[in-house]
């Protein structure tokens, strides 16, 4: 390596450092406060009452000496300091397992990082690990948590936190928030290949997902050639699969072929919603439908389809055994629709209640998921059943609804952050 470009890499590193013993004097503050403790009883035999004040509203580095000092006085194990060094060498290992979508590695490192208190970025790296196992809740948490420390974030970190700030409003299936997000990234992202994937790659998802589709293959073409040269075979595979869902919502489906071993790259949640989309599109949906996981969301709505793929193929035999099944497994998910009744009212097509659930159910929580395609789908047959019933006013008002959502979730404006 270069002589200069060595010692650049050692002084970003030391810059980063620095940085972030800065930060812990927002922590040694809160920390002094919950013990009722003043300056001058912190630093009382150790430093000056000037000393404290400026570490704790981040003007000066702490040493190493000193935070030992200042940790024993507060009853706080130093075992517990997320020491800069080692925070920014676990951020960037963090960073390149989400990038290869090792979750073992990165459960390895999150139990590593467990005993700590101390650190901002040990919250980064906790979002990142919470939002590649699914675990939105905790995710969270921490993320609702940690915009109360963003200036406490150098470039790297604030990136970092923003990729995978971003990643978590895709979970939680709110591409609006995500797209506003990475709107903002690309001026805080360093010239790590990694994060720029990573920003490719959500630019490919989030627009793919709000049908912005030339946008969303800009950002495929970049993230493939990254994942390609450091041979991630599974961010690459499973850009696949979202190629050949977004082929499905621009109603293309003569390029898509299913493997059942890309399945082995995807988590719960992909994977149920990928199969449900194969089904609706396929000739035979019990092929893909059988294949479910029951973790992960979109689980109900699989066997609903299965129950409708029976009720048509006249197998009242099988209709009612996943009928059965739904209505079972309604409880135990907490579904906020309920798939069973969904059901028993379509079974006849002129239900009133059966246009009455869509309307006011069922299209209010897709538009709460963002889901584009299944909105118009529901707002197709809103209509139909209304012109059925010669109301044609109403029909042509739900084609038009359908329209002005996908016209304002795709207005999106970039946010300062």
């Amino acid at each position: 390596m270069d002589f200069n470009l060595r010692t650049r890499i050692v002084r970003r590193k030391e810059d980063i450092y620095e940085f972030y013993y800065r930060s812990i004097g927002d922590k040694i503050r809160r920390t002094r406060l919950e013990l009722n403790m003043t300056q001058e009883a912190l630093a009382k035999g150790i430093c000056s009452n000037t000393y404290i004040s400026k570490i704790e509203n981040n003007k000066i580095a702490v040493n190493k000496e000193h935070l030992f000092l200042i940790m024993e006085r507060m009853g706080i194990p130093t075992e517990k300091i997320g020491f800069p060094e080692k925070m920014v060498d676990s951020l960037e290992n963090a960073i390149g397992y989400f990038f290869y979508k090792d979750l073992e590695s990165y459960e390895d490192l999150f139990q590593e990082l467990e005993q700590y208190e101390f650190g901002v970025l040990i919250y980064v790296v906790r979002l990142g690990y919470f939002i590649l196992k699914e675990d939105y809740e905790k995710a969270k948490r921490i993320y609702d948590e940690m915009y109360r420390y963003l200036n406490s974030l150098e470039e790297y970190g604030f990136a970092t936190f923003l990729i995978f700030a971003a990643f978590y409003n895709i979970g939680i299936n709110d591409y609006q928030a995500a797209r506003m997000i990475l709107e903002s990234v690309i001026d805080h992202l360093r010239n790590d290949e990694y994060l720029y994937g990573m920003y490719s790659y959500l630019q490919f998802i989030v627009y793919g997902q709000l049908h912005l589709f030339n946008n969303a293959r800009n950002g495929l073409e970049k993230a493939r050639t990254i994942f390609f040269n450091h041979s991630n075979c599974r961010r690459l595979t499973e850009s696949m699969v979202y190629a050949n869902v977004f082929r499905i919502y621009e109603g293309d489906t003569r390029a898509i072929s299913f493997h059942k071993e890309h399945l082995t790259s995807l988590n719960d949640s992909q994977t149920n919603y990928y199969l449900i989309m194969l089904a609706i599109t396929g000739k035979d949906p019990a092929i893909y439908l059988n294949l479910l996981r029951n973790t992960g969301s979109h689980y109900l709505a699989g066997p609903f389809f299965l129950a409708r793929h029976y009720y048509k193929q006249s197998d009242l035999e099988e209709y009612r055994r996943v009928k059965d099944q739904i209505n079972e497994l309604h409880y135990k998910e907490n579904s906020r629709l309920d798939f069973g009744n969904l059901l028993k009212i379509s079974e006849d097509q002129k239900n009133i209640y059966y246009r009455d659930y869509l309307i006011n159910q069922v299209l209010p929580y897709l538009e709460d998921i963002q889901d584009f395609y299944f909105h118009e789908l529901v707002s197709r047959k809103i209509s139909e059943l209304f012109a059925e019933s010669k109301r044609y006013k109403e029909a042509n008002k739900y084609n038009l609804k359908h329209e002005e959502f996908i016209k304002f979730m795709q207005k999106g404006k970039s946010i300062t952050v």
